[in-house]
């Protein structure tokens, strides 16, 4: 299983030597695909195969897709990403809460072990940003860090979540 703060850590410092960090960590726009390319280096830091890495997982039983999945012998993690930028988010938190929930049947009607969010913030308030999180995540199974800087001297906040078998 993967430890959200150790993630938090490990991803934010990768991120941080990035030359396109100061790019993306300031611009109101989403990068979600860069994050989930990011996150790719980041895993492999944290000891997790190359190829146990899978951008085209699909959820079990679904034509939905993750974001990225880690294949364990225990049970695959699962990895979903969502970028909120100020003033363009209306579909995104329609969409979301039911994404969650997605996640949360996988653990408990399916092979995975893991699920984790990665959902960044751009141009908010820090009381909007908890707000946001706790009316996404109603579930109290949900481990939650942040939001927080994702990296101190950018604007860019970042929220990670786990829930587990």
């Amino acid at each position: 299983m993967i430890n959200i703060r150790q993630l938090f850590e490990t991803f934010s410092s990768h991120v941080a030597s990035c030359k396109s960090a100061p790019f993306v960590c300031t611009i109101g726009a989403s990068f979600e695909s860069w994050f989930r390319v990011e996150l790719f280096p980041t895993l492999c830091e944290m000891q997790y195969p190359f190829k146990s890495i899978k951008p085209n997982y699909r959820y079990p039983n679904s034509r939905d897709k993750a974001d990225l999945c880690v294949k364990n012998e225990g049970g695959d993690i699962i990895f979903e990403l969502k970028s909120f930028v100020r003033g363009q988010d209306a579909n995104k938190k329609t969409r979301y809460p039911g994404q969650i929930k997605k996640l949360e049947n996988l653990i408990t009607n399916s092979g995975v072990l893991q699920v984790i969010t990665f959902t960044t913030f751009i141009g908010y308030r820090e009381n909007t940003m908890r707000d946001y999180m706790g009316s996404f995540f109603t579930n109290d199974s949900w481990d939650m860090l942040g939001p927080r800087k994702f990296i101190e001297k950018y604007k860019l906040y970042v929220a990670i979540t786990s829930m587990a078998k």
